[in-house]
């Protein structure tokens, strides 16, 4: 231990450098280049006043050399005022001269700012001659400035602000004042706290990191705060302190210093904070007393130094010793670094184990702080479970990672992780996306590799995602898979990219439909592009190679340069993989690093192995060298061979294997195979050989339990499977730690499938039959349903479920065997329990699967009975089989929600709810109570529609968008209807109150912008609210819209050629042009400079904008950077003229998304697609009118003039579907999920799922997994066609007085007389002008039927009641009524049919049906209040007129008012969560009054059966923008309150349960059960009287959501038999069920 040289020689030496130091100074000359500045320059450390020579500096140097002053770039720009040049990015002159560090930033100053909510502040105080950024840099280098640099590229540690702390500790500085003292540091840091209001300190927790005296700085700043009011609360909310070589009792080297300073005679004087430092300082010793007391909530880390600080060639004491650096107070944690004092502060890189020390400390501290902000354990669990299911994760990820970091042997793999080797090189490279491919021949232990490289790279704290493709698991080799476990394993680090997802997820997007590309664009590029996150995410991809398609995941890697993703890929050096490689571009740079250098991992690995041998020492390194020599870096080998070894006994025995083990590795496998034929007994060879077909062919990996239960009926139950595979098939199959079998490689199972010749090679065709005929069995258990009610089912049923659709597309299709089990089992009630399995593991995708195989095994069979005598051939069975195969995927689009729900339902509703054509009708319709009848063929056939929605008959649907979980409709009276996407319900009406012009939703759907030509909106589309309102600029027509940037900006084309931005976040919304105009003059043909487009199309990113016009060119401008980019040129065959326009006016266009393609219509019909870059086209003749795209641009729909929708795929314009139908098309719209489109005709919007575009979506998401052993599943290329008949809808419904008769209006003005058993109609009436027919009445006696159509007229229409078949052509009355205000609302037949009542909600006209006049008028005094007419339940001759508050009585005979009764329904409302969460379905009573009024209307009036009650329903709408739906209830009162009518009427509210469920009432049986249609389409029932939910409800059966739209349900009725009668595609379907039971 040397102390520190005193000699006047050298303290006169120190003096002379000071003199020359200040003389340059005060001249403003740089120093001599050999005459160095003084020491501190270049050293912070508090008491090291001499320069710490580290090895890097030459010995003959005498002093040391001055280091360049490491101010980051992000420093310089929050510091405008320094006066320092930018640092030099060549690390050859990071020890060049140094900057004055006097001039580097004082106070506080941030450093590093997270992009969300701040978890906590971390504040880094420098030491005596430090400096806020040198002290913290490593070789004075910028990039090592860890508090930027390694703290923001840290998952957790990134969550926090961090900040630094300069002060004027320069004690060289001869103008610093020297009477400063510790104390007054700590006030400036407490001042600082305090006074910098816009950092907002003390919000979060502090943490300090202090180095030397900024320590001590720390601690006495703590204490004067902490008894300071103006500072408690700051103080408060410090949470650590980590001390880094803290005096904490002073040092003995303090005094030394204060004396050399004391004998300058030019220089700096003494300084009283130096003077502080000394170890019998009363200011240490008052500091420490005071800090004894600290809360034992403030957590303290002290690090000590462990090396001596070098000055020369001579080794000085500790500059502080441990003793002082250990402050001694409770709960301190003090822990040694292996560093000098110079040191403790600065490190090599993030891997820098004194780093990983002190990041530890901060971790303990921020990661609590991390997880306060998000959800508690419980409710974080839930949320990951959600997005587990929402991503449909193919298994927990780390059951991969644990199968292989188990296999890992310590002390291996280190070669790649060495301080200089490529890997670490290339880790440290974090700043922008790169590849590093590790490439190797198979076997040589590439994935136990990717498992510690990704242990590694997580215990240096980085962020590290991985993937792990299985060959032998198929459900986990395709990219969709790959990209869900990532974006889930992402999600579970990151707080914001998980709320994001969580958002999708709570908006109702299906992502397990999407395929590979349009999963990487919603999950990838669309949120971690806009994340900022500043650290690299790495993700590791194991066995590439064993993926269904490398090239295409590689290639969505390389196009987006835009993700910081750190890719690592290890595979096999294959061709596809290498090519796709060499293509990377050079944004995205690759590092390519072979496995030869794990062979130096062997001899561990093989003496690990050894060590238990029962040998000498000798007879082990002679083994080992031998394995060793013949390994050629083939793990795979080495283990197979030590495993063989270890089974000798002798040393002969063990020389003899060595010789006799073949070098490669199929020779290998053949020796084992041969050594299994000849050890094992008979017996066992069966069992071996069914392990290695059903481990070698199943569809994923098997675990012990369901390889048990496969093998069970053949060989009994095995007391010991694990035991047994060892024993018998050890050299070839593994257990894993999740008890999964597996192959001991890939190799392994190619070998035995493909090259072995031996007994226990495996038949794939055989096995395949083997494993389908097990699956087959265990399905058709008789027990299996019963088994179902059990909390776990039984082990095997799982696998079977969801594979032998699998198994049987690559069974040979002439098997006897497998075509008799798949008849059996579609003929038995076992294809129902199959598919109830399906539902209740949430895998009804799996029948969409099983449409595939099985509609290609009945294609095959027909190939293969081709040449069967026709007599022999099993057609019935064949057909069966294609019926299903329809069946499968209908049942998924028509009852997939029902399933979910109800998977019983299978067995009870659905077959009878199904068309009478389908296979699951035929065999399974007429079973049980429940029995649906539709009469004609409305109900015969499956077909493509999955719902018809009506927006109202007096508007028309003109545009649609989808968006997220809801798609929106834009009507003709400017209103906007939100629709569910799921359920097909109307969620909500937004009236924007002006004319729009365009429509557009953000990305994930969670906003709408409507532009009108006032106002210009935007609505939250989950609530319906308005959240912003812009005037819309002048004198313009919108084109389109669409939202940018994050969903920040709107941008919005015109037809004056301008584009509009509108920034949402900015202060003031103004408009912001781009005016085009200027840019196109020259590109307009002669004379059409000035015209306007007709259509216009923004691309994907909004960047560009195409506009089409009639008079000239389809043409791209820039919108960012304003300029014209091309111009469509159309190459025509029948150009007849040299001087023809080279373009076409076009019609419409569209943007392809994610694509540089636009899509549009020339004028005359023909569909193009425009590449703007390569001016290349493509195009088809269609006489198109309309166009769209899907989200994904995988999918083109267009329409004509007929109607006729087609879909095609882009690529050569391939058409795959088509659908006529007689009705034109006003607009078009595909799903993001790409199974169903929308379109628009009229007032309808029709929802279309047909089996091509399920089919489709399918393989291309999942791919065929049978593809890689048998080609029998392709995508057809045969275009499927669907035709529509158009048939007249139900317009009104009306039942006879004795319940076996029962009227309907039709579309067309038809009135049809028909019986309740449905032998016959019987047509009544026909409107002579075909109009609609809007309302029916039937009289109390029977003998009359009053109508009215949408004209107006109204006439009454006598019929026999006991001869319904022969009605009389009598009509008694024919003229035309129209209500006074509003409009019609009721139509109401007297008793006696002498008089008939037209009503409004407001006014009522009677007339005389005899004679035909008006006999009499009454109107509301208040307009406002609508009422509901019946007959008064007590007298016949009077009338019953209710409203919100009064009933009022009138009579038949003239309308005189004989009372009013007071009611008061607005008093009987209960606390229901029915508010604004039910869906109005039905159609508004009065549409002028709930669109523009808040108030509250009577939406129905009804009797209960025994006619003791009457019950009203009312609805308090809200009027104005957004959502026009309130409050609904529900209320009875006996007829007896109508007796007297001086006693106002106090009617019962129903209970709050009930008004949670019902949605739509539909009348009210006997026993007092109130019918109604729940809010999931549920037919139930309520005992009136009973509160308890338990007792009071009962459900019966659903109704498809095709069945269900706003015109149909308001006419649904209820028989007194319990039979509802219910519009269906034009007919009366009628439902029985155990309804009309009593209880």
């Amino acid at each position: 231990m040397g102390k520190p040289a005193a000699s006047g020689q050298q303290e006169s030496s120190f003096l002379r450098r000071i003199f020359k130091r200040n003389q340059s100074d005060k001249n403003g000359q740089e120093p001599a280049p050999k005459i160095e500045a003084p020491p501190p320059y270049a050293h912070e450390a508090s008491l090291g006043w001499l320069h710490p020579r580290g090895e890097e500096h030459n010995q003959g140097e005498s002093e040391p050399q001055n280091v360049e002053s490491p101010l980051s770039p992000s420093t310089l720009a929050t510091t405008p005022s320094l006066r320092v040049a930018p640092l030099a990015t060549d690390k050859s002159h990071t020890r060049s001269r140094s900057r004055d560090r006097r001039l580097e930033p004082q106070g506080l100053k941030v450093v590093h700012e997270p992009p969300e909510d701040r978890t906590a502040d971390i504040i880094f105080v420098h030491g005596l001659g430090g400096s806020s950024i040198s002290t913290w840099s490593k070789d004075q280098d910028g990039d090592l400035f860890w508090p930027e640099k390694f703290l923001s590229s840290d998952p957790v540690l990134s969550t926090a602000r961090v900040l630094t702390f300069g002060y004027t500790a320069f004690y060289w500085d001869s103008q610093a004042a020297g009477s400063l003292s510790i104390t007054d540091f700590a006030r400036s840091l407490l001042a600082s706290l305090k006074n910098e209001l816009k950092l907002q300190l003390g919000q979060v927790p502090l943490i300090f990191v202090a180095h030397s005296l900024g320590g001590l700085v720390v601690k006495k700043a703590y204490i004067l705060g902490r008894f300071n009011d103006t500072f408690k609360d700051i103080i408060a909310s410090i949470s650590a302190m980590v001390f880094l070589g803290t005096p904490h009792h002073g040092s003995n080297l303090a005094k030394n210093l204060n004396r050399l300073l004391a004998a300058s005679i030019v220089g700096p004087s003494p300084k009283q904070y130096v003077a502080d430092l000394d170890e019998n300082s009363t200011a240490i010793e008052d500091l420490n007393e005071q800090f004894r007391n600290v809360p034992s909530e403030l957590q303290i880390s002290s690090f000590y130094e462990t090396r001596y600080t070098m000055f020369g060639m001579k080794k000085l004491q500790m500059i502080v010793e441990k003793k002082s650096s250990i402050l001694g107070c409770r709960g301190e944690v003090p822990q040694p670094l292996d560093a000098d004092h110079h040191n403790l502060c600065k490190y090599d890189g993030p891997e820098d184990s004194n780093y990983v020390k002190v990041r530890n400390v901060l971790h303990s501290v921020v990661a609590p702080l991390v997880n306060a902000n998000t959800p508690s354990e419980d409710a974080d669990l839930e949320i990951m479970e959600n997005l587990s299911s929402f991503l449909a994760v193919p298994g927990p990820p780390e059951d991969d990672f644990n199968f292989y970091f188990d296999r890992w042997m310590p002390g291996t793999c280190s070669w790649i992780s060495s301080k200089e080797s490529p890997f670490t090189l290339w880790v440290r490279n974090a700043t922008s996306p790169q590849l590093l491919w590790i490439h190797g021949p198979p076997g040589t232990g590439k994935s136990v590799l990717a498992s510690y490289l990704i242990n590694h790279l997580r215990s240096l704290g980085n962020f590290c995602s991985y993937y792990f493709f299985r060959s032998n698991d198929r459900v986990r080799r395709n990219t969709g898979s790959f990209l869900r476990s990532i974006a889930y394993q992402i999600a579970q680090q990151h707080p914001r990219y998980r709320q994001q997802l969580l958002d999708m997820y709570n908006a109702g997007v299906q992502l397990h439909k999407y395929d590979g590309k349009l999963l990487w664009q919603k999950l990838f590029l669309s949120f971690l592009t806009h994340l900022e996150t500043s650290f690299p995410i790495y993700v590791v991809i194991d066995a590439l190679d064993e993926s269904d398609s490398p090239q295409m995941l590689l290639s969505l890697f390389s196009t987006s340069p835009s993700l910081l993703l750190r890719l690592i890929v290890i595979s096999r050096p294959t061709h596809v993989i290498t090519s796709c490689v060499n293509r990377f571009p050079e944004y995205f740079p690759v590092t390519r690093l072979s496995t030869e250098s794990s062979i130096q991992d062997i001899p561990l690995f093989v003496e690990s192995e050894l060590d238990s041998m029962q040998a000498d020492k000798m007879v082990k390194q002679k083994t080992t060298k031998h394995i060793i020599e013949r390994a050629s870096g083939n793990f795979l080998w080495v283990h197979l061979a030590v495993k063989e070894i270890m089974n000798c006994h002798t040393q002969d025995e063990i020389e003899r294997s060595l010789r006799d083990i073949p070098s490669d590795m199929q020779h290998l496998y053949k020796r084992i195979e041969d050594t299994m034929t000849e050890s094992l007994k008979p017996s066992d060879h069966k069992l071996a050989r069914a392990f290695l077909s059903w481990i070698g062919c199943s569809r994923r990996l098997l675990s012990l339990a369901e390889l048990s239960a496969a093998l069970e009926p053949s060989f009994g139950r095995i007391l010991d499977l694990g035991r047994t595979i060892n024993q018998i098939c050890g050299n070839f199959l593994i257990i894993d730690r999740n008890s999964r079998v597996t192959f001991v490689h890939q190799t392994a199972r190619d070998y035995l499938a493909t090259f072995s010749t031996g007994g226990f090679a495996i038949d794939r065709a055989q096995a395949n039959e083997d494993i389908f005929l097990r699956c087959m069995s265990c399905l058709c258990d008789s027990a299996l349903r019963a088994q179902l009610r059990k909390p776990s089912l039984p082990s095997l049923v799982p696998y079977a479920a969801t594979s032998w659709h699998y198994h049987l597309s690559v069974v040979p299709q002439g098997s006897s065997a497998v075509f008799t089990a798949l008849s059996t089992f579609l003929e038995d009630s076992a294809v129902l329990t199959w598919i109830q399995i399906l539902a209740l593991q949430n895998q009804l995708r799996t029948l969409v699967q099983a449409s595939q195989g099985l509609a290609a095994f009945a294609d095959r069979r027909r190939i293969y009975d081709a040449s069967v005598a026709p007599n022999l051939r099993p057609l019935e069975a064949l057909e069966s089989m294609e019926l299903w195969a329809t069946d499968f995927v209908k049942l998924v689009g028509k009852f997939g929600r029902n399933l979910i729900d109800l998977p019983e339902s299978i067995h009870k509703f659905i077959p009878q709810l199904c068309p009478k054509s389908s296979a699951i009708n035929r065999q399974f319709g007429r079973r049980g109570a429940f029995s649906v009848r539709v009469p004609g063929d409305a109900n015969a056939a499956w077909d493509d529609s999955l719902a018809k929605l009506f927006v109202g008959a007096e508007s028309e649907a003109l545009s649609i968008v989808c968006a997220g979980r809801f798609f929106a409709i834009l009507t003709s009276v400017n209103s906007i209807i939100i629709w569910d996407a799921e359920t097909c319900q109307e969620k909500r009406r937004l009236q924007p109150q002006d004319r729009v012009m365009a429509l557009c939703a953000s990305h994930g759907g969670k906003l709408l912008a409507s532009c009108g030509a006032r106002t210009t909106k935007i609505w939250e589309l989950g609530t319906g609210q308005e959240v912003l309102s812009a005037p819309s600029p002048s004198d313009i027509r919108a084109l389109n819209a669409v939202f940018a940037k994050e969903a920040s900006v709107l941008l919005v084309s015109s037809d004056d050629r301008i584009i509009r931005k509108l920034h949402f976040n900015e202060p003031q919304l103004d408009w912001q042009s781009v005016d085009l105009r200027h840019l196109e003059d020259q590109m307009m043909p002669s004379g059409n400079a000035s015209i306007s487009p007709c259509s216009s199309a923004f691309s994907p990113d909004g960047t560009q904008i195409a506009m089409g016009f009639r008079g000239g060119p389809l043409s791209v401008w820039a919108i960012d950077d304003p300029h014209f980019v091309a111009r469509c040129r159309r190459e025509r065959g029948d150009q007849m003229s040299f001087d023809a326009q080279p373009w076409s006016p076009v019609d419409a266009v569209i943007w392809r998304p994610s694509s540089l393609d636009v899509v549009g219509i020339y004028v005359g019909g023909a569909i193009f697609r425009w590449n703007t870059t390569e001016d290349a086209s493509q195009e088809v003749h269609a006489a198109a009118t309309t166009v769209t795209c899907s989200h994904d641009g995988e999918l083109i729909a267009s329409s004509d003039a007929n109607g006729t929708v087609k879909i095609w795929k882009p690529h050569e314009f391939t058409l795959i579907y088509q659908l006529r139908y007689d009705y034109p098309v006003t607009a078009l719209a595909i799903a993001p999920d790409n199974r169903r489109f929308y379109d628009l005709r009229g007032s309808f919007c029709n929802v279309w799922e047909p089996n091509t575009l399920v089919r489709l979506s399918d393989i291309e998401r999942y791919g065929s997994e049978a593809s890689s052993e048998r080609a029998s599943i392709a995508v057809s290329t045969t275009m499927s066609e669907a035709e529509v008949e158009m048939k007249k809808p139900v317009t009104a419904l009306a039942i006879g007085p004795f319940n076996h008769t029962y009227v309907t209006g039709n579309a067309e003005g038809s009135v049809v007389l028909l019986q309740r058993s449905g032998d016959g109609q019987t047509e009544i009436w026909s409107s002579p002008t075909f109009m609609p027919i809007e309302h029916l009445a039937w009289s109390a006696n029977g003998k009359h039927i009053a109508l009215r159509d949408l004209g107006g007229k109204v006439v009454v229409q006598a019929v026999n009641p006991t001869k319904p078949n022969q009605p009389s052509q009598e009509s008694l009355f024919n003229a035309f009524v129209n209500a006074t205000n509003g409009l019609v609302q009721q139509i109401v037949l007297s008793p006696d049919s002498e008089r008939i009542l037209v009503t409004s909600p407001s006014s009522a006209k009677l007339f005389s049906v005899r004679q035909g006049s008006q006999v009499a008028e009454w109107h509301s005094e208040n307009a406002k209040i609508a009422l509901r007419w019946i007959t008064h339940p007590l007298h016949t001759d009077r009338l019953l007129a209710v409203g919100v508050e009064s009933a009022h009585i009138f009579t038949w005979e003239d309308l005189t008012s004989l009372s009013t009764l007071k009611l008061d329904l607005l008093k009987s409302k209960t606390n229901s969560n029915s508010i604004g969460k039910l869906e109005q379905i039905r159609r508004p009573s009065d549409p002028s009054l709930i669109l523009h009024e808040t108030g509250t209307v009577v939406e129905n009036v009804m009797y209960t059966q025994d006619k003791k009650h009457i019950m009203l329903e009312s609805t308090h709408f809200m009027g104005g923008t957004g959502n026009t739906k309130g409050d609904r209830q529900l209320v009875i009162f006996a007829k007896s309150a109508l007796e007297d009518p001086s006693t106002p009427i106090t009617p019962r509210a129903l209970p709050p349960a009930l008004l949670d469920r019902y949605q739509l009432p539909l009348g009210v049986l006997s026993s007092d059960r109130f019918v109604f249609l729940d809010n999931e389409h549920w037919i139930c029932s309520w005992q009136l009287g009973v509160e308890d939910e338990a007792r009071a409800l009962k459900r019966y059966f659903f109704l498809p959501r095709d069945w269900l739209n706003a015109e149909c349900l308001e006419l649904c009725r209820i028989l007194d038999n319990g039979v509802l009668l219910i519009p269906r595609q034009g007919e009366i379907a009628s439902i029985k069920s155990d309804l009309g039971t009593q209880w």
